[in-house]
């Protein structure tokens, strides 16, 4: 008996070294960890209900593309075991209907957005945009945006990985996507006093008839949210959630006609 305690305590000191000292352990464990029930990712599709955003040609609304690719996203998330808040999952803002002017329910609705990454102390949260630039149509393509400022320095270094990773992951799911790289920004409102990781991502130019086309087009949609929900799972470095069936002793009987 004795004997046995030594030998155990042997293997669990053995095992506490390698946990601790071997070089790259963390890292690798790391890579393997899957989601948690407990992953919060929050979505934010830009604008909704009295802001429409931006508008192309043909007169299609920012809102509603936002909407519809941060759909796309939040099913990929799912499968894989995230725990998904949506800011919105309809053509509302977050505001009391009739409790000032446009600007001010615009400013409530931002807030509310804020609020709710706070309270909900999500892993990574993405805002999901489109770009306009009337002045000249021929300007396309998707940029990805991080706080400059206004957030603790971890909380800002990790949005820029963030965002440096989506910049590199959706652009390599598109075709027509030009080179850019990952900006600062500090006259967002989102990106004030930033308490968790996060990124902006304006998917396209409105303003480009032929883009404007694309982004109206689900499998375009789908393309975007690929390419999204595959940055979410390189910066958050966790594997989908594998569903395991738990078989109790008297299931096992039976299996083996015992």
């Amino acid at each position: 008996m004795k004997k046995r305690l030594i030998q155990a305590g042997i293997c669990i000191g053995l095992l506490l070294f390698a946990t601790a000292f071997v070089p790259g352990y963390n890292q690798i464990a790391a890579k393997v960890e899957s989601v948690m029930g407990t992953d919060v990712l929050l979505i934010d599709p830009g604008h909704g209900g009295i802001d429409g955003g931006a508008e192309s040609g043909q007169g299609v609304s920012e809102k509603a593309i936002n909407l519809a690719i941060s759909q796309e996203v939040k099913a990929l998330a799912e499968k894989a075991g995230w725990q998904v808040v949506m800011t919105r999952e309809t053509d509302t803002g977050l505001y009391e209907e009739g409790s000032g002017a446009i600007r001010s329910l615009k400013t409530q609705d931002l807030k509310a957005r804020r609020e709710l990454i706070k309270k909900t102390n999500p892993v990574l949260a993405v805002s999901i945009h489109l770009n306009s630039f009337k002045e000249d149509p021929s300007v396309r393509g998707m940029q990805v945006f991080y706080p400059g400022s206004g957030g603790e320095e971890e909380v800002l270094k990790k949005s820029k990985k963030l965002a440096e990773i989506l910049q590199d992951t959706v652009g390599a799911t598109l075709e027509n996507s030009r080179k850019r790289v990952a900006l600062p920004k500090s006259d967002v409102f989102l990106f004030k006093e930033v308490t968790a990781p996060i990124a902006i991502i304006e998917c396209g130019f409105l303003s480009n008839p032929d883009e404007a086309k694309l982004l109206e087009s689900s499998q375009y949609q789908q393309k975007l949210a690929k390419g999204i929900f595959e940055g979410i799972t390189e910066f958050s470095g966790k594997t989908p959630r594998k569903n395991i069936r738990i078989v109790d002793n008297s299931e096992k009987t039976k299996e083996s006609g015992i």
